[in-house]
């Protein structure tokens, strides 16, 4: 009997040590699992950009290092994730002539980071994730467009020189300046966009209207993101 209660004792013991020992990795590796999850937090943010898309297709890509993503799937779910790579792709370089629209795009929080923008051709054909430096507008070699591109070009040489020298801003006399200047050229970028003809003219003189709006003349550097005709001043 004695040796039955022992045994009993010794049993139960062994039971408990077994179940109070392995109940901590349980609730531990679910307390991980848990916080893992709840810490994944993106760094960035998906957004519309109803300045850009509304001046519709007329982008090309201009850059090679950058797969594009064939198919409308694709695009559907590059939407939210920028990070997604469709299995079927094709190089900028055999897409010289398609164009694109800016769908969306994505800001960086908490970390430093360029813009990236998803693009789309008709039809969600061609679709891919890219910073501004790889678009311009379409017709930017034009002849005529180059009228307007050339004081906008002194405009942008002028703020980095500004910028690079760490001139006073503008209540110094050269900060006033360098406005008035800006101010001078401006004008005659838009004298030659009138000049335009059709949806060219359209949007040069909507991309100028919006450069004065946001206060561009006085910073041509700080207004880019937005404007898509200022992406391509080089």
């Amino acid at each position: 009997m004695k040796l039955n209660k022992s045994l009993l004792t010794l049993l139960t013991t062994v039971t408990l040590t077994t179940l109070l020992g392995a109940a901590p990795i349980t609730v531990k590796a679910s307390n991980y699992s848990s916080n893992v999850t709840a810490n994944q937090k993106k760094h960035y943010v998906i957004k519309n950009t109803p300045k850009l898309s509304k001046w519709g297709y007329v982008l090309n890509v201009n850059s090679s290092a950058l797969p594009i993503f064939v198919g409308k799937s694709n695009y559907q779910k590059l939407l939210n994730n920028p990070y997604f790579k469709g299995t079927k792709s094709v190089s900028p370089k055999r897409l010289k002539n398609v164009r694109f629209k800016i769908v969306k795009i994505m800001v960086f929080k908490d970390v430093n980071g360029t813009p990236e923008y998803l693009i789309t051709s008709k039809n969600h054909k061609y679709n891919t994730w890219t910073p501004n430096a790889g678009l311009q507008y379409y017709d930017i070699h034009s002849k005529y467009l180059q009228r307007v591109m050339k004081p906008l070009k002194k405009i942008k040489e002028r703020d980095l020189r500004v910028l690079n020298r760490k001139i006073a801003g503008k209540e110094s006399v050269s900060g006033q300046k360098r406005i008035v200047q800006n101010k001078h050229d401006f004008d005659l970028a838009v004298k030659s966009a009138r000049k335009l003809k059709g949806n060219q003219r359209k949007f040069v003189l909507g991309s100028l209207h919006q450069m004065k709006q946001d206060d561009g003349i006085r910073n041509v550097m700080q207004e880019k993101q937005n404007n898509i005709l200022l992406w391509t001043i080089n």
